[in-house]
């Protein structure tokens, strides 16, 4: 069976994900919708309404700034279509919650495009970790730096990434491992935090600690140095440790898997959704436990 698909959002992630569908044959692509002028290969929807009220889409990819996917998720929902969003699911934790609860009255298939539920790196890391095989006492690092924020490829493209209302890296970066430590290690909450933020009001330095059933986890983030993305995930226990590195690069022992982007495995797995099979994406509830964790961490 084939699934038409509707885009809501043409920006960098709307254009990225255009292609990844376009190159999986269980989706055809109908139509996008942005209110703004933007360059992209699609046929082009006049309303959000129009969009979800087409009959050739079964499902809608959300690729707009975060404040806007609750009412997106609303429309998409009542029109009784599947929803793949991006991540953050919302900006606020309230926000975060009525997506959950739009969802689970509409009772149509959803998911939430955090990668590292399919990553082959960080499948493995899972696998690893509930082996046992690092052994007791698991603590777990984060450090993350950027020469600039918003990065350097998304100057100028996403201007909502550099304000602090839907924006910074803890929100687009720090995010994605949460949504990790909560699959390896079970329910978190935070314990301490400390935030630096710059003249516009965006985050420019944090530290927190996590606590998670299985493991105590430390973040230490930061626009400064030379490097422009740099990440580093470290999970240590008794009996070894496990490091993710460059997003998709793992190191255990003498294993290394070397970095791939998970953009295909996140589609393939959206498509087992959709056809009511057991999918690794991640679930609204799984995405609205980060932004609790995510805006704990920011709130002023």
């Amino acid at each position: 069976m084939t699934y038409g698909i509707g885009v809501v959002g043409l920006g960098i992630m709307g254009r990225r994900f255009i292609e990844s569908f376009a190159a999986n044959p269980d989706f055809t692509l109908i139509a996008g919708y942005d209110p703004a002028v933007t360059d992209c290969d699609i046929p082009r929807a006049g309303s959000l309404q129009e969009l979800v009220e087409n009959p050739a889409i079964a499902a809608v990819y959300i690729a707009s700034p975060p404040a806007t996917h609750e009412a997106i998720v609303r429309a998409v929902a009542r029109a009784g279509k599947a929803v793949f969003c991006e991540k953050p699911l919302a900006a606020s934790p309230p926000s975060a919650q009525e997506c959950v609860d739009l969802i689970g009255r509409a009772k149509v298939p959803a998911a939430v495009n955090f990668p590292f539920a399919t990553a082959p790196a960080t499948v493995r890391l899972q696998e690893i970790v509930a082996s046992g095989a690092l052994g007791d006492t698991l603590s777990a690092q984060l450090t993350v730096r950027f020469k600039t924020w918003p990065r350097g490829w998304q100057h100028g493209a996403v201007g909502w990434l550099a304000g602090p209302e839907q924006g910074g890296f803890t929100r687009e970066v720090v995010s994605h491992v949460v949504f990790l430590a909560l699959r390896l290690f079970g329910r978190g909450r935070l314990i301490e935090r400390q935030v630096e933020r710059g003249s516009a009001g965006t985050e420019t330095r944090i530290r927190a600690v996590l606590q998670f059933d299985a493991c105590r986890m430390t973040i230490d983030g930061a626009v400064e140095g030379e490097i422009d993305d740099f990440n580093r995930f470290e999970v240590q226990g008794s009996q070894g440790k496990a490091v993710l590195s460059e997003w998709y690069r793992l190191q255990y022992g003498n294993e290394e898997i070397m970095p791939v982007r998970a953009d295909a495995h996140q589609i393939a797995e959206f498509g087992k959704l959709l056809a009511g099979r057991p999918s690794r994406l991640a679930t609204f509830e799984e995405a609205a436990a980060v932004v609790d964790i995510i805006e704990g961490i920011l709130a002023a």
